[in-house]
């Protein structure tokens, strides 16, 4: 094996080192890198009676479980490409996936969910204790082959479908090492997980930079704000991150319960994925103690900028990051210019060590969101200031982001027309304080047609889709506003909600 950056390579070393360290905290249990090796000898096992060999997929619901690490670290040994799904995902996107992906492993984590799938030929399907719990065996390392991703994280993305988004082992580690930099990481220290860990930018933030550092993952059983304050205490974990969602939430324990305890090992958290004020970031260096580092990364391109604890508190508190070594920025116009000078906003385009290999199954998707000259484009507006940081003013993209979760109207859209009672649908966000945004169905219906909220949730849950993408409001319309061209005027939409809202607070 020659690839030092492989996930099963690093973490190896680690357990040679020190076998009996801690490798993951889940509430009040722990594992040893010595129990988890075991685990993935006999995910290796498994791999091995079913036939696998290097750059086969692999699939597993992922909620950075004992076992979901451990089938991760198995794949890595074996040469597999190991896709982590979030355990949340309805069968309707979970059938998507497995008609790109055709793996040779699917993972779950409740084999009664195998009922509503379609599973493909030559696809094995096994819960991730059967994989983790069979007879061990000891194989060679094998490499990844050359131009085949070693990861795959799905994303709810902008096209109405998940988007399969491949990096290869390198990108992982130059971002773990960006990260371990900025945070003076080192072996046997914890770090804090806040949410399910799948994806490209979950599973390499938690469990490849955990153990291929040699670092204690840390999570609780379930996303509770006042246990993960207490689980950070106790284990004295140096970082997390997280979405302002869950910070605000953090603040709301904290303000409810003053005696939790004081986080005084944190030396930063890195919060992104959604737009976060300055007053959230002052508020929770004053009443958590937290230094809040904003964060700009996408599934494309993780970690592509971050600000750091060196930088001054007024830039900390109001710019998006410094590009990572190695990383370049630059902003475009709508004809893929480059504004050069410092100011100016456009979109923004990313090229550098992090940036992803392609998706899966859509050769031609990366290049049609590339410049001639190989800056990817993010879909984010903004600018860069005079020494080099980020700034977002805004999304090109017409994403819902709701506590940090892509919503994708146009998925949603689609599934809503299935409805016989419905002629046409719109899927907008509003702001919401908490949540940074939430989603509402505009429903063209007849006059003589009322379809609530209820009701569109039952029919939605029905065709499978995820419970975080559900609209939270619904608006019955007998007509759409629309430009020349019949589109949907989406934009007039969200103005006219935004302002029944405001309405509604005046009259309370």
């Amino acid at each position: 094996m020659t690839d030092r950056n492989n996930l099963a390579v690093a973490f190896y070393d680690h357990v040679q080192a020190d076998p009996g360290a801690t490798a993951l905290v889940i509430g009040d249990r722990r594992w040893s890198r010595g129990d988890i090796a075991e685990m993935a000898a006999s995910a290796v096992g498994t791999l091995e009676r079913l036939g696998a060999r290097p750059g086969d997929l692999v699939v597993a619901q992922y909620g950075t479980l004992a076992s979901d690490v451990a089938i991760a670290v198995a794949a890595a040994q074996m040469g597999c490409t190991f896709v982590p799904i979030p355990h949340r995902l309805g069968a309707y996107e979970m059938n998507y996936i497995l008609s790109l992906s055709s793996p040779i492993l699917l993972a779950l984590h409740d084999l009664d969910l195998r009922g509503s799938l379609e599973i493909p030929p030559g696809t094995t399907v096994l819960t991730s204790h059967e994989v983790t719990s069979g007879p061990a065996k000891n194989v060679p390392f094998r490499d990844t082959p050359p131009g085949v991703a070693s990861l795959i994280g799905f994303t709810s993305g902008s096209t109405g479908r998940p988007k399969g988004v491949m990096h290869t082992w390198a990108s992982m580690a130059w971002t773990t090492a960006f990260l371990a930099e900025m945070f003076s990481m080192t072996s046997g220290e914890a770090i804090c997980v806040t949410g399910a860990g799948a994806g490209a930018p979950g599973f390499t933030f938690y469990t490849y930079l955990g153990l291929s550092r040699g670092l204690t993952i840390v999570a609780a059983e379930k996303w509770d704000p006042i246990e993960v304050i207490r689980l950070m205490a106790r284990e004295e974990c140096v970082w997390s991150t997280m979405v302002p969602t869950m910070l605000y939430m953090m603040l709301e324990a904290k303000n409810s319960d003053p005696h939790l305890p004081e986080l005084g090992s944190m030396r930063g958290i890195s919060v992104g994925g959604a737009f976060m004020t300055e007053d959230l970031i002052r508020r929770s260096r004053q009443e958590l103690g937290l230094e809040v580092l904003r964060v700009y990364a996408m599934a494309e391109c993780m970690m592509a900028c971050q600000m750091r604890l060196t930088d001054t508190i007024a830039k900390r508190d109001t710019l998006d990051g410094w590009p990572g070594p190695g990383t370049e920025v630059s902003v475009f116009d709508n004809d893929l210019v480059t504004r050069s000078a410092p100011g100016e906003v456009g979109e923004f385009g990313f090229r550098g060590p992090s940036l992803f290999m392609g998706y899966l199954g859509d050769p031609d998707a990366k290049s049609s969101r590339s410049t001639p000259d190989g800056f990817f484009l993010s879909g984010d507006m903004g600018r860069i200031t005079d020494d080099g940081y980020i700034k977002v003013v805004g999304r090109k993209k017409d994403l819902i982001i709701r506590g940090g979760f892509n919503i994708d109207p146009v998925e949603v859209e689609e599934l809503i027309r299935k409805r016989d009672d419905v002629r046409d649908v719109a899927v907008v966000g509003f702001p919401d304080e908490k949540f940074g945004e939430r989603a509402c169905a505009f429903l063209l219906v007849p006059e003589s047609v009322e379809v609530t909220l209820a009701v569109l949730t039952r029919s939605l849950l029905e065709f499978g889709l995820s419970k975080e993408k559900l609209p939270e409001r619904v608006v019955c319309v007998t007509e759409f506003p629309r430009s020349p061209d019949g589109k949907i005027l989406k934009g007039d939409l969200r103005t006219r909600l935004i302002n029944e809202l405001a309405s509604l607070e005046v009259d309370r």
